[in-house]
Order: structure tokens, then C-alpha cells, then sequence
């Protein structure tokens, strides 16, 4: 029996919601090129300029990249098509990139607690250059220039999407701020800068982590065992004959392989009637699985 397809590419069949995640795609290209420069001038300016501090939020404005990224992918109304080498399309390219990303985060935010910590063993605590304000003052403007941005997207579409990532932006502005508080801070007690990046350091290494599991259990086609449990129990229901489940993880949702058997006194036509119903009933009632294809076998 040939697959039910995929259901979000059915979903997508709907004209307007084709344009409506156009439209949402576009303003979260904006945000990822807006969240990008922010972590390009962080990292960059404060290697060059000795402010730990604004090394570690440009890390952290990396994880927002990756985020707006995934979702700006996610969300596009058809990815790169299924062929013969992908069956069942390219989604986990997105997971690849995350686990890539979060080794980074963890290795360079590592590298950055060592090198502060080693500077305050030898007491090299310094006050942040007068200059790095300037810079925060940028990030500032770019933070605000997404959060308008996306606002205004919001307004237009309603979407959910835009709704969440607005508030997200909202919490970065926070961020930026607390970040140029440090920096004025430590003009007076040169020590809340080693004490910030620390901070922000052991959160960024616990996100990392945190995406790092997330992208190897999917690369590694880890799999929820109840799945199968449930396809068993619905094809009993159907009165079907199931041989074996075989369940993959394929990055936006699973797929499932069945081999089963149907009762020998049913028409060609009617055993393919029973399939359908079953494969519908599955798609239903799990609704992470998006894929099902079911092979009969000769009784």
C-alpha cells in the first residue's frame, strides 16, 4: 500500500495558508539577519576590544540565529523535495546545524569561562574600554529594529510564530541592557565582569546541551517505543495482522512501516479500503506520525 503522504505537505494544499507562511517566513528572514549582525559586532568587537562580557552575549545571540533559523525553515510551505537518496525528505539537514552550532556554543563558552578565569587568578580584572558602550548602543538599535519589525509582522498575520518570537525579542532588549549595566558597573568594581560572563557562560553551556541532545536523538533516529505500542492496538482494532512496525525519526515528525496481513475472504478493493481506514486512524490518533506506508503480505 503507497503512503498516506505527508500530512503537513496536505495541509499546505490550502492557498492561502501557502501565502500566509510566506509572508510570516519573510519577516523571520529579516529577524535572522537582524540577530545575526547583533552576534557578528558582539563577538567580533568584543574579541577585539577585551570585553569578555560582549563576547558572551554574541554567543547568545548565536543560539537566537539558530532558533529563527529552524523556525524560518520549518516554516517554509515546501523544503527541498523528497528523490532517491532522501525518501523521506531533508528535514534533519535543520538538526545537523544545531548539533554543529551547540558544539560551538559549548566549546567557545568553555574556552571563555578558562580565559576569565585564569585573568582573575592573576588579577587581571579590567574595567571595560569607555568605547564598548557605543557598541551595546548599536546592538540596542538592532535589538529595537527586530522587535518593531516583528511586531509588525505580527499585526499583519496573527501568526503565533511572530507572536512568540517577539516576546523573545523583548527578552534580549532586557539582555542588552543588563549588558551595558555591567559594562557602566564595572567602570566603578571591575570584578561584575568576570562575574557576568560566568553567568551568562554556564546558561549558554546548559542551552547548548540542552541542543545538543535535542539534534543527536533525532540524527540518531531515536525513536518514542509507544508508537509501535499504539499502531499494534489499532491495527487489532481493524482486525488487521500486523508482522512488524518499524518506526523513524525523520526530523519533523516520524514515519511509520508496516507489514501486515488482512483477512483472506476480503476483495483486492476492499483489503486496500481497510488499509486506508487504518492508516488514517493512525495519523489521527498519533499525531506526531505524519508519514504511514503499510505493505501487505499474501496470506
Amino acid at each position: 500500500m503507497s503512503s498516506k503522504g505527508i500530512k503537513e505537505e496536505g495541509r499546505l494544499t490550502n492557498g492561502r495558508e501557502v501565502s500566509m507562511r510566506r509572508e510570516v517566513r519573510k519577516y523571520l528572514k529579516t529577524a535572522v539577519l537582524l540577530a545575526g549582525a547583533v552576534s557578528l559586532i558582539e563577538l567580533a568587537l568584543g574579541l577585539i576590544m577585551g570585553v569578555p562580557v560582549l563576547t558572551a552575549d554574541g554567543l547568545h545571540t548565536m543560539l537566537d540565529v539558530l532558533v529563527l533559523t529552524s523556525l524560518y525553515i520549518g516554516l517554509g510551505p515546501v523544503l527541498k523535495p523528497p528523490d532517491l537518496d532522501h525518501p523521506y525528505g531533508h528535514y534533519k539537514y535543520r538538526y545537523l546545524s544545531m548539533y554543529t552550532v551547540a558544539i560551538v556554543i559549548i566549546g567557545a563558552s568553555l574556552w571563555l569561562v578558562a580565559e576569565t578565569a585564569i585573568n582573575v587568578a592573576r588579577g587581571i580584572v579590567e574595567r571595560a574600554p569607555l568605547g564598548s558602550i557605543y557598541v551595546v548602543t548599536v546592538v540596542v538599535g538592532l535589538v529595537l529594529s527586530r522587535i518593531l519589525y516583528l511586531r509588525v509582522g505580527y499585526g499583519k498575520t496573527r501568526d503565533l510564530v511572530l507572536s512568540l518570537e517577539f516576546k523573545h525579542a523583548l527578552a534580549d532588549l532586557v539582555d542588552s541592557l543588563f549588558i551595558a549595566a555591567t559594562i557602566a558597573a564595572s567602570e566603578f568594581v571591575p570584578v561584575i565582569q568576570p562575574i557576568a560572563v560566568f553567568a551568562i557562560a554556564a546558561y549558554l553551556i546548559y542551552l547548548g546541551y540542552r541542543y545538543f541532545r535535542e539534534s543527536v536523538s533525532v540524527l540518531l533516529d531515536q525513536v518514542n517505543p509507544d508508537i509501535a505500542s499504539e499502531v499494534y492496538n489499532i491495527a487489532k482494532e481493524h482486525n488487521i495482522v500486523v508482522s512488524s512496525v518499524m518506526v523513524k525519526n525523520i526530523g519533523n515528525g516520524y514515519a511509520v512501516d508496516v507489514v501486515a496481513r488482512v483477512p483472506g475472504w476480503l476483495s483486492v478493493e476492499e483489503a486496500h479500503e481497510l488499509i486506508d481506514r487504518f492508516e488514517d486512524e493512525v495519523t489521527r490518533r498519533v499525531p506526531s506520525v505524519i508519514s504511514v506506508n503499510t505493505h501487505i503480505e499474501p496470506q
